[in-house]
């Protein structure tokens, strides 16, 4: 087999085996080389099903659209943990798994009254990798005959992308803004696939990749918010990236190793430390929201990244990606903000759903995730909040695709609001 086959053929080869150890994430973040890439919702775009292209607020900062950032009139701190707990099912075992970290933290400053300039720095996972998946063969002789013998194959992947940002958001007029996010996105992925025969248990085949990432992304924002109504507004907002591929430096090799020893045999060096470019197709996104100030909120949002024959590694031999869109729906209300009477009439509740086609393609079948979201916002003081995000989904689908995975994700997060470089006046 051609050695720039070897790396796809054996990603894929755990779909079409009998899988019967899952990981500690997800086995899906295993199918593109960056893993997964992440959806960046705060805590409170996360409850209302992943909506903020349209949904800017005077409480918390947008890492979504920089141009809506210019309705956040406040030096705000934003900080959010993640966890998340998943079920992975095939037809014959189910296994559970979880984790939880930081997940975000974004620092917002109005530069110019009245929104007519903010900034905003931060953090947040691009993507992430990390999986280990076990699969069982029979070995067949030279005349396609099965052997008594039996196969081993496992597989991990660990590591991610971060993305550090600095966004700002401009005001055009009374109605219009308009933002700019620029982005260093570095980190590093490694995995091992591993193979051992029955009959011969004194060594096992290793195939070792490590690959670093890293370079400049930048994107834009348009915000568009009207009051036809006191205190009634209609929003638009619309996304697009301007550039979003990495440079890579890639390092694998075939060895064969010893049980129980620290000895590696090199058998072959497949890349070493050699310079690739990995495409991401733009990010383009569009969303409408409705809004009554301190009551209700409600929008709908596209999202879609064209993937394609020429997106990821130039010598990507598969080429088995496809276009990926999300469509979220959302919800918040507000029973009554100004209850000093009632601490629950002041709580924000929200709501949500979303659906998801994944860009690769799994036994030819494409990737589907539903999932129902949840969140509270809780005053804390006059302007800031504790923000709790929930969303329970599932994707995949055990008879297509040999998997499915039901999961649950939990964001806990701060909106820490003050009110800086402005003078104290007195009477």
């Amino acid at each position: 087999m051609h050695r720039l086959h070897v790396n796809i053929f054996l990603i894929y080869f755990f779909f079409l085996t009998k899988l019967s150890l899952a990981q500690d994430t997800t086995p899906f973040s295993s199918v593109n080389p960056i893993g997964e890439i992440s959806d960046n919702s705060f805590a409170n775009n996360l409850g209302m099903g992943g909506v903020g292209i349209s949904n800017g607020s005077y409480w918390h900062l947008n890492n979504q659209n920089p141009a809506a950032l210019v309705y956040n009139r406040f030096t705000t701190f934003e900080m959010g943990i993640a966890s998340d707990v998943r079920q992975i099912v095939n037809s014959s075992t189910k296994d559970i798994t979880g984790n939880g970290n930081i997940n975000y933290i974004g620092f917002g400053i109005p530069v110019l009254k009245g929104g007519k300039w903010v900034t905003s720095i931060g953090f947040n996972p691009y993507s992430s990798t990390n999986y280990k998946l076990f699969s069982q063969d029979q070995v067949v002789d030279l005349n396609g005959d099965p052997t008594s013998a039996l196969v081993d194959y496992n597989y991990d992947g660990s590591g991610g992308l971060t993305e550090v940002y600095f966004s700002n958001g401009f005001k055009l007029g009374n109605d219009f803004s308009f933002g700019i996010k620029g982005s260093y996105i570095f980190g590093k992925i490694t995995s091992n696939i591993s193979s051992s025969i029955s009959n011969e248990p004194q060594f096992y085949s290793n195939l070792f990749e490590r690959s670093s990432f890293k370079d400049l992304s930048l994107s834009t924002g348009l915000f568009y918010k009207n009051e036809f109504k006191e205190d009634n507004f209609i929003k638009i907002g619309l996304i697009y990236d301007l550039n979003s591929s990495l440079d890579a430096t890639r390092f694998s090799q075939l060895e064969r190793k010893i049980p129980n020893s620290l000895s590696v045999l090199v058998i072959d060096t497949i890349y070493n430390n050699e310079m690739s470019k990995f495409n991401i197709p733009r990010n383009f996104g569009i969303g409408v929201s409705y809004e009554i100030i301190d009551k209700l909120s409600v929008g709908i949002e596209y999202r879609s990244r064209s993937w394609n024959s020429s997106s990821g590694y130039g010598d990507n031999s598969s080429k088995l990606y496809k276009t990926e869109f999300q469509v979220s729906t959302g919800i918040e209300i507000i029973p009554d903000a100004e209850n000093v009477n009632s601490f629950f009439k002041r709580v924000t509740y929200r709501g949500g759903l979303l659906f998801k086609k994944s860009p690769f393609l799994i036994n030819s079948e494409e990737l589907y995730t539903t999932a129902f979201t949840f969140g509270l916002a809780i005053p804390i003081g006059t302007i800031s909040r504790i923000n709790l995000g929930l969303e329970v989904g599932k994707r995949g689908n055990v008879d297509k695709l040999s998997i499915k995975e039901n999961y649950l994700k939990f964001i806990i997060g701060s909106s820490i609001n003050n009110i800086w470089f402005i003078k104290r006046k007195f009477d």
